[in-house]
């Protein structure tokens, strides 16, 4: 995008300038990035509600309440373990068939229709949420929305946060479209891992079925193509099944080496699995 530099600009710069240097130097000092596009809680929800539309609009949500409530309640179990309970947590089932699930910031989560279905019980579906909610926890997904900021607008979300302003409708689509795309660094999808496990054992579940799932993923991934891009997003499927064997070791859980993964279970062709049964069942739209 190409963006038309005001006159104004050069001043505002040096207000920013100013700024940095007169900055006390007592104490932790954040670096002049982080105090500039300092991203507010406010915004941060205001944010997520823009990608929350977009996905709305595409690829939609599955129209069940009692599927979402279902979600809802678990995903409630583990926002309240994390380090930000307060969030205004939202959450969708996307009409996708994939396996995956994303969040975005201000406590927005999305599970899709393709993982409910090859989720094999709660425990496993625990895990997967509480990873997505180490995003928002740690505010990875405000660090990718940060990035985003400076590198797509720059001078003019830098003259919008100096002088107090909001993001513009505009920019709020572009950012988050971006989102929806955008990927982590290996070392959050990680620390998104370590965090899961913690989370999900804290919440009641059973933090092993973290690595039951992977290990059925991984042999599906192998047995068919159409699994290929499972958490296409995420780092691959072996190296997420060894970070979660080490968690759980620490934790002092009995974890085997490497092993054969399990036979894949035939599941049920509903939306909701057997085991949920959140309401008598779900239906797929």
């Amino acid at each position: 995008m190409k963006m038309r530099i005001h006159r104004g600009t050069s001043l505002v710069l040096a207000v920013v300038v100013a700024l940095a240097v007169s900055i006390p130097l007592a104490g932790p000092v954040l670096p002049v990035r982080a105090q500039i596009f300092g991203v507010s809680e406010q915004q941060e929800i205001q944010i997520g509600q823009e990608v929350e539309r977009q996905l709305a609009q595409k690829p939609g949500f599955v129209n069940d309440p009692a599927l979402t409530q279902y979600v809802t309640n678990l995903g409630a179990r583990l926002a309240r373990v994390s380090e930000r309970p307060t969030l205004p947590w939202t959450y969708h089932v996307l009409n996708d068939s994939g396996v995956n699930a994303m969040a975005a910031p201000g406590g927005f989560i999305f599970v899709t229709a393709g993982l409910l279905k090859f989720v094999q019980n709660e425990n496993e579906l625990g895990f997967i949420i509480a990873h997505e909610t180490t995003h928002v926890a740690h505010r990875h997904a405000v660090d990718l929305a940060q990035r985003d900021l400076e590198l797509q607008f720059g001078a003019l979300l830098l003259t919008q946060f100096v002088f107090g302003g909001s993001i513009g409708a505009y920019e709020l689509s572009q950012l988050g479209r971006t989102l929806i795309d955008a990927k982590y660094s290996r070392d959050k999808e990680f620390e998104a891992e370590h965090y899961g496990v913690i989370y999900a054992q804290k919440a009641g579940f059973d933090p092993a079925a973290s690595l039951t799932f992977f290990e059925r993923l991984a042999q599906q991934e192998n047995q068919q193509p159409a699994l290929a891009h499972a958490f296409e997003d995420h780092p691959d499927t072996p190296a997420r099944i060894s970070a979660i064997r080490s968690e759980l070791r620490q934790m002092g859980y009995q974890v085997a080496g490497p092993a054969t993964p399990p036979a894949a279970t035939p599941r049920p062709p509903a939306l909701v699995p057997t085991w949920t049964q959140p309401g008598g069942g779900g239906r797929e739209h």
